[in-house]
């Protein structure tokens, strides 16, 4: 009885390290990580309405997206998936950017307002 409990106990102290070693190298390659499409990005958004945009994209694919017209202008942050646009994220507008960097373009919804964008890299 007293060698299975040396065993378990064992056992448990094993894996429980393992899990600390495996946090350990997720925590180090996410340092690590530098998004292929880090950079600013420029250009416009036409539709309903017009205007124009700049897109940050940080070392770890964080993104900015700035969307301006004549009278206003607003931000908002998300992310990417690969290359796309996280949909999770919108302006306090409702204004948000669907499509990839890849193919720098998509299309845009702002409630019942549509259109399509293009960008440039800098």
């Amino acid at each position: 009885m007293f060698k299975n409990l040396i065993f378990l106990l064992s056992f448990l102290s094993i894996i429980s390290c393992q899990h600390i070693i495996d946090q350990l190298d997720e925590k180090k390659e996410q340092e690590n990580f530098s998004s292929a499409f880090q950079g600013k990005y420029t250009g416009s958004y036409v539709g309903d309405i017009n205007g124009t945009l700049v897109v940050d994209v940080s070392k770890s694919a964080m993104v900015k997206v700035t969307r301006s017209t004549q009278t206003s202008s607003e931000s908002y942050e998300t992310s990417l998936v690969n290359s796309s646009f996280n949909t999770t994220s919108k302006a306090p507008s409702g204004f948000i950017l669907y499509g990839n960097l890849n193919s720098k373009t998509g299309t845009w919804e702002m409630g019942d307002l549509k259109g399509t964008w293009n960008l440039v890299k800098n």
